[in-house]
């Protein structure tokens, strides 16, 4: 639905309201406190609110609608999204999948070679997607893990979730710009290193921890603190920027299941690393130490997957298996 220059930034627009609801969490959390059933219902009826209310102004996506053969509805779409722009589309318009075969029953077919292809029988989807998911394990692991081991800072908890909470902001602002700027995968790269890096950084200052969490009186470090935000931002910005880099790393009949599997990866990785921060407790510097391997762990992984900025969004496996073999080829020839 957007063209591929502004593919990046309007990819990121989302996670602004993301970041409005993770601070409006610290916010709930505090004045209901005394009662853990009052959070719950506050944070299950907004969602539940905004899924209703938003539903009927959510379309389709009329390219997924092509490629399933479904041209009537992808056509509507369209129409729809002009008479919301005030235009309106030529009466003789038709859609046509330049991906169908050229003969007859071009729509049955290409249908057929949809419903038949398989991300995990085609051998280099099913290596990509394996790599993207190790990327995004480690991701999701450091990005969640980070915020539950706020506790483990010995500051205010609402304090410590606010301020990370409040860094996802400039994290989406950062991430929109640059992803208008830089390729895809140097972004990812660069803000798991950071992220890596801060954590390693943080055990610095997690010497003596013990003895001062057992003095009550006594606040956490500052410093460590602050680099633990500049290693959430980078940690935040590398898992929004995973989202729009699987969606152009699959063609449109496996695209749906490419991102979902990347987000059970995220999702596994954010389930265990509670496991990891209960670890921290006893020892800080060992939290800081796994959160800041896996995730330049993760950055350099991302170097196995291919550049995707301007690149076009494919329909079927079979047609960008044969365009990226054709762009490889003319590539190897001029040099």
């Amino acid at each position: 639905m957007v063209g591929r220059k502004r593919r990046g930034p309007v990819s990121q627009y989302g996670f602004f309201f993301f970041a409005a609801g993770f601070l409006s969490l610290p916010l709930i959390a505090y004045h209901t406190r005394t009662n853990w059933r009052n959070l719950y219902k506050i944070l299950s009826l907004l969602p539940l609110a905004y899924s209703v209310l938003f539903f009927p102004f959510v379309s389709e996506s009329p390219r997924w609608l092509l490629v399933r053969g479904r041209s009537e509805e992808a056509l509507d779409v369209l129409k729809n999204f002009a008479r919301l722009n005030g235009k309106t589309l030529p009466e003789n318009l038709c859609l046509a999948n330049l991906s169908a075969p050229g003969e007859g029953g071009e729509n049955e077919a290409l249908t057929k070679n949809c419903t038949e292809e398989s991300l995990w029988r085609t051998k280099w989807a099913a290596k990509r997607m394996i790599t993207v998911m190790i990327a995004g394990f480690g991701v999701g692991f450091v990005y969640y893990g980070v915020q539950l081991n706020i506790e483990n800072l010995n500051f205010n908890l609402y304090f410590s979730v606010g301020l990370n909470a409040l860094m996802e902001v400039p994290a989406v602002v950062i991430g929109t710009i640059l992803l208008g700027l830089t390729g895809r995968r140097l972004l990812f790269s660069l803000s798991a290193f950071l992220a890596g890096i801060s954590c390693l950084l943080c055990i610095l200052f997690a010497h003596g921890k013990r003895a001062k969490k057992a003095d009550k009186s006594s606040t956490g470090n500052w410093a460590q603190l602050a680099i633990e935000g500049i290693g959430f931002m980078a940690a935040s910005v590398a898992f929004d920027v995973l989202y729009v880099y699987c969606v152009e790393l699959f063609p449109t009949n496996v695209r749906n299941f490419a991102v979902s599997q990347s987000r059970q990866a995220l999702m596994l990785g954010a389930s265990i690393a509670p496991l990891l921060v209960a670890a921290g407790r006893l020892s800080p510097s060992l939290s800081f130490l796994v959160f800041g391997i896996l995730s330049i762990f993760s950055g350099v992984i991302s170097w196995w997957l291919p550049e995707t900025r301007n690149a076009p969004l494919y329909d079927t496996l079979k047609q960008q298996e044969e365009d990226e073999k054709n762009k490889v080829g003319s590539q190897i020839t001029q040099a």
